[in-house]
Order: structure tokens, then C-alpha cells, then sequence
């Protein structure tokens, strides 16, 4: 069974699709791999991103504390992924404006670490949103397999990641969180011990 796919806001929707239909018509995209497909471009995989700052993490905070900033979609040629869309939130009334296509290697490993999730038997038996988890203090991403019926989360970190756990393989949310609360602590103490 597939991964549930949530449905994102109308607005969000609209700001990415507007901008990739317009790109893709005149193939007028900047990005190398876009700029050089020659079959059909397609919009797959809308998932919700959600970050998660230090301090929380140092405090012992978890994935309850993370906030919900954007959403991205995989632009995909034929069964190829070529890079991410996406929109994020801004202003007080978080509205969503298109933000950027990324080629970069998490847009890779976003991919086959999509593909290996499906193949879980949790996840197989369904239950579990797709997300994103970026904790952009120690340069960390994660797919996020959000148990919505009551199921353990399980966190994927992508590659290049700095953490112990595997990049592209499943862990239990609290075990990654506890190594990322670990790294988070860090840069603080050192600020606290030179007065930073």
C-alpha cells in the first residue's frame, strides 16, 4: 500500500503548480537537469515540511514542536527524478509563495528513500503520512513517516547526512531525535562556555 499522500493547501498547490506549468510550457527552467529533460515533466509525491530548531531539540523537545513551513513535490521525467518544488510559508498569515526547483543530492536521495519506505512492512500496511523534516542547524534532513493511526513515527535520514543512523533507512523517531538532541547541545554549550 502506498505511503498516504497528504493533500496540500489550495494555496500551496496553486503557488508551485502555477510556476512549474508556466516554466514547463516554454522549458524556460535555470536548473541544469530541468533545463535538459526532454520528455514529459510531472508534479509527484506532495509532501509537507516541517522544521525543528536546536533549541528545541536541546530542550528535549520532539517532532511535537516542529513547524510546519512549506511543501515540496518531486518533478519527475518518466520514472527519473530530476529535482524538488517547492513553496514555503511567509508573513503573518503564512501564505505560500513558490520558492525554488533543487537538483541538489537530497532531491536523490528524497527518492529511493521514498521508494524503500514503501517497501517496510509497517509503512506496506499503511498508516503513515510522507513529510519532511529539515533541522537546518546541523544540516539535517529526514523523510518523516508521520504514524497517523496511532503508529510509531519512523524518521529517514537522507544523504549526505551527519548522523550515526543510516542515511535512507528507518529509525524510530525517538532514537534519531535523541542523537540530534546530543548534536544540538553542543554548539550550545560551547556558546555558553566562551560567552557566545
Amino acid at each position: 500500500m502506498a505511503l498516504i499522500a497528504p493533500k496540500p493547501p489550495r494555496q500551496a498547490a496553486d503557488a508551485v503548480h502555477s510556476t512549474f506549468l508556466a516554466l514547463n510550457k516554454s522549458r524556460a527552467f535555470k536548473s541544469p537537469a530541468l533545463r535538459s529533460a526532454t520528455g514529459p515533466l510531472r508534479l509527484t509525491e506532495p509532501h509537507e515540511v516541517f522544521t525543528l530548531g536546536l533549541d528545541d531539540l536541546a530542550a528535549g523537545k520532539g517532532l511535537e514542536v516542529a513547524k510546519p513551513t512549506g511543501w515540496r513535490y518531486l518533478v519527475q521525467e518518466d520514472d527519473k527524478v530530476l529535482a524538488s518544488a517547492e513553496s514555503v510559508a511567509v508573513g503573518p498569515a503564512n501564505e505560500h509563495v513558490f520558492s525554488a526547483f533543487n537538483e541538489g543530492s537530497f532531491v536523490a536521495s528524497s527518492a529511493s528513500a521514498i521508494r524503500a519506505a514503501r517497501e517496510i512492512p509497517e509503512v506496506e500496511q499503511g498508516g503513515f503520512e510522507l513529510r519532511l523534516l529539515n533541522v537546518p542547524g546541523l544540516y539535517v534532513l529526514a523523510l518523516w513517516l508521520h504514524g497517523a493511526r496511532g503508529k510509531d513515527d519512523l524518521l529517514v535520514p537522507l544523504a549526505p547526512s551527519p548522523v550515526e543512523a543510516p542515511a535512507g533507512k528507518p529509525v524510530p523517531a525517538a532514537v534519531l531525535l535523541k542523537e540530534l538532541a546530543d548534536k544540538a547541545r553542543i554548539p550550545i554549550e560551547a556558546a555558553d562556555r566562551t560567552g557566545g
